[in-house]
């Protein structure tokens, strides 16, 4: 009998964890200017810094800019909204989005961190940030 728990996997190591309290993406900061990068950048690209500390962004943004795909993509079905969030620490983040009938899309409105699945790979569910209207 095959197994049928999808086994879910991130899209990418490192970039965000899980909580009770929701998803959190997560950043550097360049010790020496300050200088927010998402995702984590291996020095600074600003100064050039090496000496980089984690940091824990915000679960909430606000949105910068979005669009609507109408057109099918690798991994996703028409329609998806996808854009870009701004977030308090100064990174501006290009994610998808996740549609609600009943929020539509504003700019400028608050946008809430979410994890969830993003596509199937065969048997593993690949999971991933998304935002979503608050």
């Amino acid at each position: 009998m095959a197994n049928t728990m999808a086994e879910r996997i991130p899209v990418k190591e490192g970039v965000f964890t899980e909580s009770p309290e929701g998803g959190t993406l997560l950043a550097n900061k360049c010790k020496s200017c300050g200088q927010v990068f998402f995702p984590k950048a291996v020095f600074c690209l600003t100064c050039f810094n090496e000496d980089m500390e984690e940091l824990r962004l915000s679960q909430r943004g606000k949105l910068y800019s979005y669009t609507v795909g109408r057109m099918p993509s690798m991994h996703f079905e028409p329609p998806y909204a996808i854009g870009y969030v701004d977030m308090p620490e100064g990174v501006r983040i290009f994610a998808p989005l996740k549609m609600m009938e009943d929020k539509p899309f504003t700019i400028g409105m608050d946008m809430e961190v979410v994890i969830e699945k993003l596509w199937q790979e065969e048997e593993n569910e690949v999971i991933g940030y998304k935002f979503k209207p608050v």
